[in-house]
């Protein structure tokens, strides 16, 4: 996908896609009497996240044994994956007795959920693909989409046949797309969908080792490996076709939206007691696409 689809100038689609199992996801889509295949296999994902009717099948596999996916596969092609190991090197502060210290537990994931669940992809021609024996779930670390079929060990999708997933929880989930503007090589949570701006997250997350060190007095560092995450919000306009990276800040906002700017302050000035959070600028995109 070299060129970014310009559906949204066709049809008039209002869609709110954010990721929290609170959210009813969708707000009061407008859509225009004809939809694109692609309008129409969007508002599918939206309904299999919000509906609850749906018996939720999770996979509670040991998900920390997983190593991080590095290799991509095709949809249908199975693959292997390996335990992960941990090299110490622990000596005591005199380099003469060996030490040997109780390493905490694992802190984070390199998973977006804690089991393979329910979800629908869509590929490049705009098909949904919806099959009940497929469990998905989300590699913060690769940016792969692991697809779990049956009893089979999970595999990474290759992220060429794909455009959206999306993954279900007990109420609400995640959508997904993969945004040739930004990045074609990656998988943005979608936050808010219109004609006119849209707005996204980019999650990943990097593998921290225990850096725990001792003199024999005193100890630094953390005694436990970690996964942190780390989160990139963009701004599209799709009347420029650009983006803009932006903060959960005034300053940021006000840089991404600058042709807006009327629009901008009116919304700060009727919310200025309200935390500038994800929801926050969701609500002003769903104001400036109306």
């Amino acid at each position: 996908m070299k060129i970014f689809l310009t559906i949204f100038f066709c049809v008039a689609l209002l869609f709110s896609a954010r990721a929290q199992t609170n959210n009813p996801l969708i707000k009061n889509p407008r859509t225009s009497s004809i939809d694109t295949l692609e309008v129409l296999a969007f508002r599918r994902l939206l309904h299999f996240i919000a509906d609850e009717s749906r018996p939720l099948i999770r996979s509670d596999i040991n998900m920390d044994s997983l190593k991080r996916l590095s290799e991509s596969h095709f949809l249908y092609t199975n693959s292997h994956t390996y335990f992960n190991s941990y090299d110490e090197d622990n000596t005591s502060y005199d380099n003469f007795l060996p030490t040997v210290y109780h390493k905490e537990g694992l802190e984070g994931s390199p998973f977006l959920l804690t089991a393979y669940v329910p979800g629908l992809v869509v590929n490049q021609i705009d098909s949904v693909i919806d099959k009940t024996n497929y469990l998905y779930n989300y590699d913060k670390v690769t940016g792969n989409l692991l697809l779990k079929r049956d009893n089979e060990l999970p595999i990474a999708v290759n992220k060429e046949q794909v455009k959206y997933f999306c993954i279900k929880e007990e109420k609400g989930g995640y959508i997904f797309e993969r945004v040739s503007l930004i990045s074609s090589n990656e998988y943005f949570q979608v936050l808010y969908k219109g004609p006119k701006y849209s707005f996204y997250k980019l999650i990943k997350s990097n593998f921290i080792p225990s850096s725990k060190t001792t003199n024999g007095y005193s100890t630094t560092g953390n005694n436990y490996d970690e996964y942190k995450d780390y989160y990139t919000y963009y701004m599209i306009s799709h009347v420029k076709d650009e983006f803009a990276v932006l903060e959960l800040s005034k300053k940021s906002i006000r840089k991404a939206l600058s042709s807006e700017s009327v629009a901008v302050e009116q919304y700060f000035k009727d919310h200025k007691w309200t935390d500038i959070d994800e929801p926050y600028v969701e609500h002003l995109v769903e104001k400036l696409n109306q």
